[in-house]
């Protein structure tokens, strides 16, 4: 299998992978249902309602159920994720829920690699239709990491950097967002390196070459595609 095919996330990198895709995806009561004993425990469960259509959770341990609701699940879930990290045989197996994927455990390519996780994204022959749904519709303003910081500013892209919000220790940059109107808090109402194409249904993405980390890795499965509403094939 070629790498393109191929992603290695340490055990961090998936956990928040999987935080993402929690909030990016819509309704995902089924997947919750699954996940939920695998990270909380032999005897944990949830239900729902047929008629309410409300949702109870029972935690291991806890003879009563608890009213809750699907953001509480996840919450709780990630809570525990990242509370108890798993091992990456275990952390494979939820993965393969969330994403929809192949994903064993392994390390990574490199020399003395971090344990972690291979996801199998049949991604290799993807093809993106430039619809710009992901760069309009998503959630990406924590996206920005402190590599693409760093990287626009080795690069002296004062333009771009103009549109991230930092939060800085001892003058360093330890955090990152964006994209956020220069001069203010806010932000900005679409993406501002979106531009329409000549085609008027296609769009294109004018720092293509040096976007985000977020965006390079969009989508990061077939599923990851289906579920946030992208149009590629």
């Amino acid at each position: 299998m070629s790498e393109k095919e191929r992603l290695f996330l340490t055990i961090d990198q998936a956990l928040d992978s999987v935080r993402i895709a929690f909030a990016q995806y819509t309704s995902q009561f089924n997947l919750l249902a699954v996940i939920w004993p695998m990270v909380l425990g032999d005897g944990a469960y949830v239900l729902r309602d047929a008629h309410s259509r409300s949702i109870w959770a029972k935690m291991s341990g806890n003879t009563k159920l608890i009213p809750s609701s699907e953001d509480n699940l996840k919450q709780r879930i990630l809570d525990r994720l990242d509370r108890y990290p798993p091992d990456p045989q275990h952390l494979a197996r939820i993965c393969t829920l969330v994403f929809g994927a192949h994903v064993k455990a392994g390390s990574g390519p490199e020399p003395d690699a971090l344990p972690g996780i291979w996801i199998d994204t049949d991604m290799a022959r993807f093809v993106c239709n430039q619809c710009g749904r992901c760069c309009r519709t998503l959630n990406y303003h924590d996206g920005c990491s402190v590599a693409d910081y760093q990287r626009w500013q080795d690069l002296g892209r004062t333009d771009i950097l103009e549109w991230v919000g930092t939060i800085k220790q001892n003058d360093q940059v330890t955090a990152c967002r964006i994209w956020i109107k220069p001069g203010t808090n806010d932000f900005a109402e679409t993406c501002p390196w979106l531009a329409r194409s000549p085609d008027p249904n296609r769009y294109v993405c004018t720092i293509h070459d040096v976007r985000p980390a977020i965006c390079r890795q969009y989508p990061g499965s077939r599923k990851h595609a289906r579920l946030t509403g992208c149009r590629g094939v």
